[in-house]
């Protein structure tokens, strides 16, 4: 059982687990509560180069705007494997009071080794047809411009205890209202392509799309300390906070969230796929499945939603920002490091 709590049935102290992480999240922040069809066949190996994703931009209206890059079709490793989850381990043995706070069970060193055991088998996974994405995590003022053409009720528009700008990342707000969100866009998006419709990614898409090409710990290669301007995680400014931590070796400036696009994209043009906060995806979270698959979308029901990214606050170390790292949370439940990226699908 995860932070966010996974749902294993073996780990039977995971709610505990889950609210103590809440607690040490407390003492930083609380919350209140036209364009062209995508082509079907471009490798993602391809991508990158220099060239500029083609992107589509959605007018909110009220001069809030919402872009969504193209992200080709292909194949690619999802998860991780033994040997993998055995370096990421042995990388940080000097947080064992970070996963003693984090697990918040008696048998904490055994939950340790079970931490990362989710990234496993990993798998071949062919995305058969491009789509579009979000660009950005769905901000403040984007989520707003919903709130207000629908009097949609919930603590997200109240914001969390932290101050930010309509630009910043939309947080506080829960799967189910990212779906409402969902909802209101696909009834007011009236110039997307026929048949296309706007969600959440699966989590293989969106992997995949974190990845773009690569298949490191992180967009910038398996070096922690090299990710410097590239994600926004806790590091040596949340260290002065909370000096129990195990954070990157590096000062990216901000202590919460901060404004989407202020750090570097990846291949395919996509901003905070690491870090700033973790991003709601479509499917139950649950075990990957053997072998090579097509278009997965995850378990049939569950418990938990899939969170991917890793945020601005993460435990129990900069492991838990990679491009493997997953976890779950109750599709009800809002958190000050939880929010959500859009994607756009392809029509029949």
């Amino acid at each position: 059982m995860k932070a966010l709590v996974h749902g294993r049935a073996a780990w039977d102290g995971g709610r505990t687990a889950c609210c103590a992480v809440l607690a040490l999240l407390a003492a930083l922040a609380g919350c209140s509560g036209s364009s062209e069809q995508p082509p079907k066949g471009t490798n993602a190996t391809s991508t990158g180069g220099g060239k500029r994703p083609e992107q589509r931009v959605l007018d909110l209206g009220g001069g809030v705007k919402m872009s969504f890059v193209l992200i080709p079709a292909g194949t690619f490793t999802m998860g991780s494997t033994e040997a993998e989850i055995k370096a990421v381990l042995a990388k940080w043995p000097e947080a064992e009071e970070t996963w003693h706070i984090a697990v918040a069970l008696p048998n904490w060193r055994e939950a340790r080794e079970e931490w990362f055991r989710d990234e496993k088998p990993a798998h071949k996974v062919s995305i058969s047809r491009a789509f579009w994405m979000g660009k950005h995590e769905v901000t403040v003022g984007q989520f707003r411009r919903f709130v207000e053409a629908t009097g949609y009720k919930t603590d997200a528009e109240k914001g969390p205890e932290f101050k930010q700008t309509d630009e910043h990342p939309v947080v506080c707000v829960s799967w189910n209202d990212a779906h409402a969100f969902v909802d209101w866009l696909n009834a007011t998006d009236k110039a997307k392509p026929a048949g296309s419709s706007y969600r959440l990614p699966t989590e293989a898409e969106w992997e995949y799309a974190c990845r773009a090409g690569t298949s490191t710990w992180y967009q910038w290669g398996d070096d922690p300390d090299k990710g410097k301007g590239w994600c926004n995680a806790a590091d040596l400014t949340t260290k002065r906070k909370l000096p129990k931590l195990t954070v990157f070796n590096w000062d990216d400036g901000f202590l919460y969230t901060a404004p989407v696009g202020s750090f570097k994209a990846n291949a395919l043009g996509l901003h905070d796929m690491h870090g700033n906060v973790s991003e709601w995806c479509q499917d139950w979270y649950g075990d990957y499945k053997e072998g090579h698959q097509t278009d997965p979308t995850g378990p049939a029901s569950g418990e938990h939603r899939v969170l991917r990214g890793g945020s601005w606050q993460y435990y129990p170390c900069p492991g838990a920002v990679r491009s493997a790292y997953r976890t779950g949370l109750l599709p009800e439940l809002r958190l000050v490091i939880a929010g959500f990226r859009l994607v756009l699908s392809a029509g029949p």
